[in-house]
Order: structure tokens, then C-alpha cells, then sequence
């Protein structure tokens, strides 16, 4: 009884395993569309992954017609994928940088910038911080 049940067992792990060896990471009706795969940033420095215990957070940022973002500077890699809208990112020493609905970037560390919309109404944005515990993702600029 036990070699039976050892053997069916066996069995329906093998046909599990080989169902799962053979489904496709993207099936049919999913489509993807890449946006960024990068190891530097948007000014073309490394992404730098701090210590520690990590966490990620995801936040959407509106910005009002005409709005801004405080000048600030990020500690650890953000992804942002702009919903609605245009914004123009200016860092200090570097050129300005547009990017309108459906793009992403990847912000720059440890550097201070702002963000402008500049739409003719409000625009929406989703940053995504890789951060640690503990640690703030955006630091105010001094």
C-alpha cells in the first residue's frame, strides 16, 4: 500500500511539474510593452541599491496645471511611469527632460531636481521607490 501511494504520489508531482515547466510565462491574451530596462539613470549615472532590509513603494503623484514638485533628491532608484499628461524634470547641471503620457524613466539618485507640469491640465504620475526600511525614499533639498 505504501509503494503505491509513494508511486502515485511521485507521479502527481512529475505531472504537476511538467505542467508548470510548460506554460508559457506570458500566455495567450497577455501581452507586455517595455518601457525602460536600464542600470543607469534618465542623466546616465549608476542605479545604486541601498543596504539593509529592502521595500518598495509605489505612490501616484498628481501635479495641478501649472504645478511643481519641491526641489528634492531620492537616496535609492525610482521608477516613474507618467499616466496623464507632460512633465519636464530639470536637475541641477543637467539639461531639462520632457515626458508625456505612456513614457518612464528612471530618476536620477542623489541629486536634487524638480518636476514641472507642463500640460495644459493636470498630470499623473506613478513612482515606484526601491528603497529599505527606515530609510526615506525622497529627501528635501537643502
Amino acid at each position: 500500500m505504501k509503494r503505491i501511494c509513494a508511486t502515485t504520489t511521485c507521479l502527481a508531482v512529475l505531472t504537476a511539474s511538467t505542467a508548470f515547466a510548460q506554460d508559457n510565462p506570458l500566455p495567450e491574451g497577455f501581452e507586455t510593452q517595455p518601457l525602460v530596462k536600464s542600470s543607469v539613470s534618465r542623466d546616465n549615472e549608476p542605479i545604486a541599491y541601498p543596504a539593509g532590509k529592502p521595500e518598495m513603494i509605489s505612490v501616484i503623484g498628481t501635479l495641478a496645471k501649472g504645478g511643481r514638485t519641491a526641489l528634492h533628491e531620492h537616496p535609492v532608484p525610482v521608477y516613474v511611469y507618467v499616466m496623464e499628461g507632460e512633465v519636464e524634470v530639470r536637475t541641477e547641471g543637467k539639461e531639462p527632460h520632457r515626458y508625456k503620457a505612456g513614457e518612464a524613466f528612471i530618476e536620477t539618485q542623489n541629486r536634487r531636481h524638480q518636476a514641472f507640469n507642463v500640460a495644459d491640465a493636470p498630470s499623473k504620475i506613478l513612482a515606484v521607490f526601491i528603497g529599505e526600511q527606515g530609510t526615506p525614499t525622497t529627501v528635501a533639498a537643502k
